[in-house]
């Protein structure tokens, strides 16, 4: 189960890696099918949000209620984005300030703390993500000073509250661009569509729970549908820019896109896993997951002032992007063993000691 999603993540966030090399130089011309999955790569970033939902859901399935356990787990799931992000931040700093390339209206503060701001602002473009992840964990450790039984109804309530604000939203036209400037942080953050992508995973990790005997392959066929469907809407529908990715189009997005990744992250949990040393080295590339999704567009950056700089003419770009995502893939590696879990072991360590002595 737990190998599945490792692979899952891994795959997620080359994807993701894959949709923004498209606008760098070492990114090859590659047939219109093999292009057209590049330009779904955004999907990464629901199908992380989906895995997030399951992941908070396995954790928190025995989790004791009260203050204590409530602020533990906020404190250790924080750390968790902060220990990966700090040290990567640190290096988008340097190595922009190196390359000339900083932007001068970036906001240092809201880049660092990921707090809801101008997401536009952010030193990395991709952590815009994070604030959400953030507060679906503000929210998981909120249920946790509930009793058990009353956990997942307050989060369902929530979850249904913020649908029927979607819809209102939608049916209103407060999703359109000329409306942009009356969008308040109820619509853009606290009650964003793709927030309930969180709540998918979620809930759908305590069905499986309730209701284990399913077949993966009914969840794979229904993601392929769903998928399919979402393809089709996205070439056929009049959309504004940039398409069903844009915010203008979460909530479509959330409903098509997240609706198919829900379902593919359930045949993944349910997919029987061989147990070969290959597919156990696979999963373990699921590690670097977030490490590749940090460093990404910094090491694309480099690659391509290097490119610039010496004039390289590359005769084979197809090779070129293989290298680079190889590449990207070692370097995440080390940050992963050298930086990242180093950092936030030792942060679950003090969060645990500190979590002991509190009275």
């Amino acid at each position: 189960m737990i190998q599945s999603i490792q692979i899952l993540r891994f795959a997620a966030a080359l994807w993701v890696a894959l949709y923004h090399a498209r606008t760098y130089s070492f990114f090859p011309e590659l047939p219109g099918w093999l292009r057209a999955i590049a330009e779904g790569g955004f999907v990464g970033v629901d199908i992380f949000f989906v895995i997030s939902g399951v992941i908070m859901a396995l954790a928190t399935s025995n989790t004791p209620t009260g203050l204590r356990p409530s602020a533990q787990f906020v404190a250790t799931r924080f750390s968790r984005i902060y220990t990966g992000w700090w040290p990567a931040m640190l290096l988008y700093v340097v190595g922009l300030q190196a390359l000339g390339a900083m932007p001068p209206d970036v906001n240092l503060l809201s880049s660092a703390l990921l707090y809801p701001a101008n997401f536009s602002l952010h030193i990395n473009a991709v952590t815009w993500t994070l604030v959400f992840e953030l507060y679906f964990y503000l929210l998981i450790g909120a249920s946790l000073l509930l009793p058990k039984p009353w956990r997942d109804r307050a989060l369902a309530a929530w979850g249904l509250t913020m649908v029927v604000l979607v819809l209102y939203y939608a049916a209103t036209g407060r999703y359109r661009p000329d409306m942009f400037a009356q969008t308040t942080p109820l619509i853009w953050f606290y009650a964003a569509p793709l927030v309930l992508e969180f709540f998918a995973g979620y809930f759908m990790y305590r069905f499986l729970q309730r209701y284990p005997q399913q077949r993966w392959y009914a969840w794979l066929l229904a993601s392929a549908l769903l998928g399919a469907t979402a393809v089709y809407y996205s070439h056929t529908a009049t959309l504004y820019a940039p398409g069903i990715v844009g915010f203008y189009h979460w909530a479509d997005r959330a409903l098509l896109v997240g609706s198919a990744t829900t379902a593919l992250v359930a045949a993944a949990l349910l997919l029987p896993m061989p147990q070969h040393r290959a597919w156990q080295l696979l999963a373990k590339l699921g590690d670097y997951s977030f490490a590749i999704y940090l460093l990404h567009l910094l090491v694309f950056q480099l690659v391509q002032r290097a490119i610039t700089s010496m004039a390289l003419d590359i005769p084979h770009r197809s090779l070129s992007l293989l290298l680079v995502l190889a590449a990207l893939v070692a370097l995440s590696a080390l940050y992963y063993h050298a930086i990242e879990h180093p950092i936030y072991q030792a942060c679950r360590r003090a969060i645990a000691r500190w979590a002991a002595r509190t009275p």
